[in-house]
């Protein structure tokens, strides 16, 4: 966590580090440009002075239109770069009196070649004598002015050039080492994601053999359990038949119904392990109808909880391609969970219906409403927390089950309930066979 925090610190300082530097660039970068600038203005005025003096001579020594024409020209350009220089001299103080002492001399040039022009003219005009002026060495004293300013810019831009040099190599150390540290993050990151993964993982290995050993044994204990508790359901029912007293008769009566609730438990334990190493449940369907699975889950029904306890209505044609065994465990399954919330005295709705292209079994009750945040999970395996599991005789895997098998047969099973309303599952099976795999 030091390290990390260390590393943004570090990325902050670069980020700070580079705007200064960009900021400061960009600086320099104006500044060099405009002293650039001004140095080759200093050159265009040094070739408008030298193309000025070079016109006068010349229209002094023939007197002709064109040399004065170019004279005058140069004199323009003269002032456009005179007033370049001014401009600039006030973003500058440094160069404000070098500038001015560079126009004096140049305003003194300018105006010795006028009078020059003057006097010559005059001398042809009265035919008097004339003689060229004494250079006064106003072009020197200007050259000097010039390259007073030429070294000043030169000086500023060598300043610049360092002062960039610097901040530069500053960001560059400050990124080379923010770089380094982000790096060591991210070596400590991966390292650390490393351990991690493989921490996971041999969680992960330790967790499947877990669930492979747990998965063997209930196999072998379901199948272990199997036989002696056929052992004891097969004798129960065997002294059933015969007259005892009434003791006795209730005492079998309560072995017999225990061995039945238990070898379901086993059933759906047994089913669970299968569905979860397998991925679902095997089934084999045949041509039949749902009537062949709800009377005999009736009759089961009626015998252990007496006539009345399953009121059944079927409608409409209700054949089609099911495993009437599994279709019959998952009826059962939703009848024993009513049964167990049912009010006494009134019966449990059991009904199945032929729609176009499936057969809807329901299942309905009286019981305490489930609440809605149960019901997102009541077909989830172990869940006996809800109110409709309250006091079930089981795992918690009926209901489980029960999605299961009608998922297997491509249905779906749904349930409704609330305040004032009985709760209702209802479960849809299509008729074709449409939904197996290929052979």
């Amino acid at each position: 966590m030091t390290g990390f925090v260390a590393a943004i610190l570090a990325i902050v300082v670069a980020v700070g580090v580079y705007l200064a530097v960009a900021t400061s660039r960009q600086e320099n970068a104006t500044r060099a440009a405009e002293s650039t600038r001004a140095v080759l203005t200093l050159e265009r005025l040094d070739a408008a002075l030298r193309d000025a003096e070079s016109s006068h001579r010349g229209y002094l020594l023939v007197r002709s239109a064109a040399e004065l024409a170019r004279h005058e020209r140069a004199v323009a350009a003269i002032r456009v770069e005179l007033a370049t220089l001014a401009e600039r001299a006030e973003r500058a103080p440094a160069l404000h009196a070098p500038t001015e002492t560079l126009v004096g001399r140049v305003d003194a040039a300018l105006a010795a070649m006028a009078e020059e022009r003057r006097a010559h003219d005059a001398a042809l005009l009265t035919g008097a004598p004339w003689h060229p002026a004494t250079d006064p060495g106003l072009l020197d004293d200007m050259e000097r002015a010039r390259g007073e300013l030429v070294g000043i810019e030169g000086d500023a831009l060598a300043q610049r050039e360092r002062a960039w040099s610097g901040k530069t190599a500053l960001g560059d150390a400050v990124f080379l080492v923010a770089n380094l540290a982000l790096a060591a993050v991210l070596l400590f990151a991966a390292t650390s994601v490393r351990h991690a993964l493989r921490a996971h993982e041999e969680r992960e290995r330790e967790r499947r053999i877990a669930l492979e050993v747990q998965a063997r044994i209930l196999g072998i204990v379901g199948h272990d359990l199997r036989t002696p508790l056929s052992a004891i359901e097969a004798g129960a029912t065997l002294l059933s038949r015969r007259t005892l007293p009434a003791a006795e008769a209730r005492t079998l009566a309560r072995i017999l119904s225990s061995s039945r609730r238990m070898a379901r438990m086993i059933r759906d334990l047994l089913d669970f392990t299968r569905v979860r190493d397998a991925g679902g449940i095997p089934l084999a369907p045949r041509a039949m109808d749902m009537r062949e699975v709800c009377r005999p889950v009736v009759d089961e029904a009626t015998l252990r909880h007496g006539p009345g306890a399953i009121a059944l209505s079927c409608d409409g044609n209700l054949s089609g391609d099911w495993d009437p065994d599994r279709l019959q465990q998952a009826i059962a399954n939703l009848v024993s969970n009513a049964l167990q919330h049912q009010p006494s005295g009134t019966p449990v709705r059991l009904r199945a219906a032929g729609e176009t292209d499936a057969v809807r079994v329901e299942v309905e009750n009286d019981g305490p409403p489930i609440p809605p945040e149960a019901t997102r999970a009541i077909f989830e395996p172990f869940q006996r927390g809800d109110v409709r599991q309250a006091g079930a005789d089981g795992l918690g895997l009926g209901l489980f089950i029960v999605r299961t098998i009608v998922e297997a047969h491509g249905g779906h099973v749904e349930v409704a309930s609330g305040p004032g309303r009985p709760t209702l599952f209802t479960v849809r099976l299509p008729r074709t066979r449409a939904w197996l795999p290929a052979a």
